[in-house]
């Protein structure tokens, strides 16, 4: 009885400090507005935080939406849900502005803001998430966003059961939909995709490669597989899709190191894809002067 009752006195007492820290950490509310920084290059350093916090936000408003539209089909109500999601629509759209206004500080800033199909959205999502400091080389920012080669194999970066990451996951996916709103924008990068893709048509067809929906693949074992005689609509279209954000991410890194004064390598060209002449930032600019709002939408 005696042991039992010191533990249960132990166990009070840590309880107790732990209360007592909780205590000190919770913040006061306030009613006195917070003086924050004017958006610079100089203040920049905060957009990582801020972009983290939106996505993260984001999950949790998608995840608050998903349950009333859930229970709204029961004819059911959630009032603690309706105003959770409420004033995380608040905080998004807070945080969304105040993202914008570093965006339109960004060293990279002068050049994807003339780029059809660049968003304040996207681009902070893709900006917010590099340390273009810790990527020396184009090819080290591909890496990072999930678009080079596996350093072990030489194949394309992908997921592996069992096996950490090589790349940062929320990066490639902002990349990939920052790809999409490039096609549906239909500018400069759009025509790049285009005639890549053209390319691989070309060259699967030369190889005596039939190009057929998916759906039409012959399977094996339940699934459709290609062969060396038939390749997938949509493999094509990734090869070149893949192709376009790589250039873009080339061209970002570019603008974005020289505007910091850091060292850029040349040629800046991807030389590896067969192009005759340089590719530069400045050609595919699709407007005059800068500027830059939300991405298109869907049709």
């Amino acid at each position: 009885m005696l042991k039992k009752s010191k533990k249960k006195k132990v166990k009070a007492v840590k309880l107790a400090k732990a209360n007592i820290r909780i205590k000190t950490i919770t913040v006061p509310a306030t009613s006195v507005p917070v003086q924050l920084p004017v958006p610079s290059v100089a203040t920049i350093g905060a957009l990582p935080t801020l972009v983290d916090t939106l996505l993260s936000i984001e999950g949790n408003r998608v995840g608050a939406q998903n349950r009333i539209t859930h229970i709204a089909k029961h004819a059911k109500e959630d009032p603690e849900t309706e105003e959770v999601f409420r004033r995380l629509v608040q905080i998004e759209d807070y945080l969304t502005k105040r993202i914008g206004d570093y965006v339109k500080v960004h060293p990279a800033y002068p050049w994807y803001s003339r780029v059809k199909g660049i968003g304040l959205e996207n681009i902070a999502k893709v900006v917010g998430l590099v340390d273009i400091n810790k990527c020396p080389h184009v090819s080290s920012l591909w890496q990072f966003a999930g678009y080079g080669k596996d350093k072990e194999t030489g194949e394309t970066q992908r997921r592996e059961k069992g096996k950490k990451l090589s790349y940062c996951s929320q990066l490639r996916m902002t990349c990939w939909r920052l790809g999409s709103s490039l096609l549906r924008a239909n500018g400069k990068f759009k025509e790049y995709y285009d005639k890549e893709k053209e390319i691989l048509v070309q060259r699967f067809t030369n190889e005596g490669k039939k190009i057929v929906p998916s759906a039409e693949l012959p399977k094996v074992n339940g699934k459709h597989v290609e062969n060396d005689k038939v390749i997938a609509e949509g493999h094509i279209h990734a090869m070149a899709f893949r192709k376009m954000i790589k250039l873009f991410l080339q061209f970002l890194w570019l603008e974005w190191r020289k505007g910091v004064n850091l060292p850029v390598s040349e040629p800046y060209a991807i030389g590896k894809l067969g192009h005759q002449h340089l590719l530069k930032p400045e050609e595919f600019c699709d407007k005059v002067t800068e500027s830059i709002d939300r991405e298109p939408k869907e049709n």
